[in-house]
């Protein structure tokens, strides 16, 4: 009888290790929630589409190339400029790096608005600082991320689009479509530790347009976002953004950690940018490697930071040579930096057009 009783306890405690959770709102971060996440490179390796029930996912390997911390505020705590237009729908704000939003923008202080109800979890918009002129950035229709309770097997799209003009700077438009899928469930393993989970996928395409001091380029983009999510976490225990124009980008929870990425240990893939003439009177040539064909974004920056040129150009596999015309683009002279973002490629350069 003793036994009997020992074994339906094992079977029962089986069966609720292996059960699929349910996400809730009550699972997303709070006012004054902080959490760690590390930025993991050289991930080319792994296959993040892998999938399927009662599945484990296993990334515990991963090395981080950088941390940071991120606090979540009430509206209250931003500047009072943006209250007017988030106070009413917003629930949340965290800090980020406009970068990542869309390339080219540039690394400034920055929010996030976020509204977090019974049902959704959703980005309302943003609220720049840009050479100290606050900028506010809202949706037209919000980019919804998650639908409430959120169960395996669930599917639902959504569009978001943001356009305004950013008065003394230039133009933002973005227009996106979001095709989710609640694919998968099971366990994961990341360095930060193993995790009952959902998996999110997210198929996005997206048309950005970005015109600064005059320069302006629109681009097509289509990339996927994956997410795992566990219960209590406040953000994804993982998420990977596999963008074909741009790279993979994969972020995770985690503890802190001595970051030292030596010589030794995997790289990541960092190509060589070479600059000729230079310095440049007329035009120069940018010389660089790519493994692969793929679509590039040549951006230009002044000494003080400043995005002066951005432009969409295609790399064929090897070496590849791409004539700038800097007597006609370039406004000022001085020393730019030069950065050749694409798909396993990431190359700067300095520049210099002499007085």
């Amino acid at each position: 009888m003793k036994k009997s009783i020992l074994l339906l306890i094992a079977i029962f405690g089986f069966l609720i290790a292996h059960t699929q959770i349910t996400i809730t709102s009550s699972d997303m971060p709070a006012i004054g929630d902080t959490v760690r996440t590390s930025t993991a490179f050289d991930t080319d390796g792994y296959d993040f589409s892998r999938t399927g029930e009662d599945f484990n996912w296993n990334f515990g390997d991963l090395i981080p190339i950088s941390q940071r911390v991120d606090t979540f505020l009430a509206v209250t705590s931003t500047p009072v400029v943006f209250w007017p237009f988030f106070l009413s729908s917003a629930d949340l704000v965290n800090t980020f790096n406009p970068a990542t939003l869309l390339p080219g923008l540039p690394d400034t202080r920055a929010y996030r608005f976020l509204e977090s109800s019974s049902s959704r979890y959703q980005d309302l918009g943003y609220g720049l600082i840009y050479e100290g002129t606050p900028i506010p950035l809202k949706y037209n229709d919000p980019d919804e991320w998650y639908q409430f309770p959120m169960n395996y097997g669930q599917a639902y799209s959504d569009e978001a689009a943001l356009e305004m003009a950013l008065p003394g700077v230039g133009y933002v438009l973005i227009e996106r479509n979001r095709q989710n899928t609640i694919d998968g469930w099971g366990s994961l393993t990341t360095p930060y530790g193993t995790f009952e989970v959902l998996r999110y996928k997210s198929e996005v395409s997206e048309y950005d347009s970005l015109e600064m001091n005059g320069i302006g380029q629109g681009i097509y983009r289509d990339y996927t976002e994956y997410h795992w999510l566990a219960e209590g976490m406040a953000v994804p225990l993982l998420q990977a953004t596999i963008d074909e124009m741009f790279g993979t980008m994969v972020v995770y929870r985690d503890s802190a950690r001595i970051i030292n990425v030596g010589m030794n240990e995997k790289q990541p893939a960092i190509s060589t940018l070479s600059i000729f003439p230079n310095p440049v009177s007329q035009s120069a040539t940018f010389r660089l490697y790519s493994a692969t064909a793929s679509t590039a974004c040549l951006t230009v920056f002044d000494q003080q930071g400043k995005l002066v040129f951005l432009e969409e150009r295609l790399l064929t596999q090897g070496e590849n040579l791409i004539l700038f015309d800097a007597k006609g683009q370039l406004k000022t002279k001085g020393l730019f930096t030069v950065q050749i973002t694409a798909k396993g490629v990431h190359a700067t350069g300095k520049m210099l057009v002499p007085e």
